[in-house]
């Protein structure tokens, strides 16, 4: 059974706006938002690591 609510988040090259990636993540109660969390990952289209950005894409059930 969930105990909380997460989001689902699509996270996006910044350079060239392809889909690296997706994670998903609860909502804060300490003040921290998803906003704060910063990952860079792979691009295969730039080849090289860049930061990504997050949008929201669905809430989990």
């Amino acid at each position: 059974m969930p105990r909380g609510k997460r989001t689902v988040f699509g996270m996006f090259c910044t350079n060239c706006n392809m889909r690296v990636g997706t994670v998903r993540l609860h909502k804060q109660k300490e003040g921290k938002t998803w906003k704060d969390f910063k990952v860079t990952k792979f691009c295969s289209t730039c080849r090289v690591k860049k930061p990504t950005k997050q949008k929201e894409e669905r809430h989990s059930k």
